[in-house]
């Protein structure tokens, strides 16, 4: 069996017992020990941190000084090895004040022996490296505990904040299903049966997206809550058929503006078609709703970007200045006040807040008076 190899430390300014301790190491069986020596308390302080060794032997007597003093100021300047501190008498006091600085044992010169000296040194760095891997744990642990505790932290304010948002997004729909009746309650009590009708499919129209819109918002909540714990994976989506479908859905209102939609070739990617569908109908219902005098025309396509599919919703509306993008697709930034080609409701907050779900971002590139292009980006996979 291969004997180890120790560094050894020797402070003594006594080169006599500096000799006697080094003797006695050349005789020690259960390991091989490379012996350096340091004859001051000045010097040990200046060099002892940057010497490579495995073990200090620290005489108690250094001149002017005591082992315990410099042991003291090493320890101060983070001096970490084990230490056995060694001495021509013994001394209860001098023993509990080494071993309150973190010295690993206290051996009387008069008693000294290569089998003792052996003994104590191997135990004392053994004892060393498993009190280091314990604070080197304890560190760990506490590094992650503050992470964790930090992170807690975090969690709650998100959640705190996303709570109050959730509140008032979820409230808006309402909202604006109860500004619809009041909007055609007088309209719906005229004379004119076709002024009613007319006016009963218009309200029931609104009120039916508000509420698809509301439906979705709750299943956006119901889905970020998965994701803090974990969310169960995308589907394949056609995006081409999702486009057919919301076509169909709103075909009444296509037909009453005499508008033409045009479905590009289109990708299939990995998503949640419910809420996909709701932004394809949101995005084309924005369109139909904010028409110029021309005949509308919309156009959806996409191409592949790398890593990313970039989905445009072109139309020849009014348009929605780039400036003004960023405030409209905020929720509770428009007024009740503002014009309608201006206030587009909670459609595109609601687009906004499904492609970010999906990993993607939204935008507006518009001409002004020649249209606007909503563009989102999925992710390729």
């Amino acid at each position: 069996m291969t004997k180890p190899t120790y560094n050894v430390l020797v402070i003594d300014d006594d080169e006599e017992e500096y000799r006697v301790v080094s003797r006695h190491l050349r005789k020690a069986s259960a390991a091989t020990y490379a012996v350096t020596w340091i004859p001051s308390y000045e010097k040990a302080l200046a060099e002892a941190l940057d010497l490579n060794h495995d073990i200090c032997l620290l005489d108690y007597h250094l001149g002017e000084h005591t082992g315990i003093g410099l042991l003291r100021a090493m320890r101060a300047v983070g001096y970490r090895h084990p230490v056995i501190l060694l001495t021509g008498q013994g001394n209860i006091e001098v023993d509990m004040q080494a071993m309150e600085l973190g010295a690993f044992d206290y051996l009387d010169k008069s008693g000294l022996t290569a089998g003792l000296l052996d003994r104590s040194i191997r135990y004392a760095i053994e004892n060393h490296r498993v009190r280091e891997e314990l604070r080197r744990a304890n560190e760990e642990l506490e590094r992650r505990v503050e992470e964790r505790t930090a992170e807690l932290y975090r969690s709650n304010l998100e959640l705190e904040q996303f709570a109050e948002v959730v509140a008032g997004d979820l409230q808006e729909p309402l909202r604006r299903v109860l500004k619809h009746v009041h909007a055609y309650a007088p309209a719906a009590n005229s004379d004119d049966p076709h002024k009613a009708a007319e006016s009963l499919r218009e309200m029931m129209h609104g009120m039916m997206l508000d509420v698809r819109n509301l439906d979705l918002l709750v299943t956006l909540v119901l889905e970020y809550s998965l994701t803090r714990r974990q969310r169960a994976p995308f589907d394949d989506v056609d995006l081409a058929a999702i486009c057919r479908d919301a076509c169909q859905r709103l075909n009444d209102s296509i037909k009453k503006a005499g508008a033409r939609v045009e479905i590009g070739d289109l990708p299939i990617v990995k998503g949640d078609s419910r809420l996909l569908m709701g932004l394809i109908e949101n995005l084309l219902d924005n369109a139909l709703k904010y028409r110029s005098e021309r005949p509308l025309e919309v156009k959806i396509c996409a191409m592949n970007k790398g890593d990313v599919w970039l989905c445009q919703v072109r139309d020849n509306g009014v348009g929605i200045a780039e400036e003004d993008f960023d405030e409209i697709v905020v929720m509770f930034e428009r007024g009740d006040d503002e014009e309608p080609a201006q206030n587009p409701g909670i459609g595109l907050p609601l687009c906004r807040k499904i492609v970010e779900y999906h990993g993607g971002r939204l935008w507006a590139d518009s001409g002004g008076e020649v249209g606007t292009t909503i563009c989102f980006s999925l992710p390729v996979s």
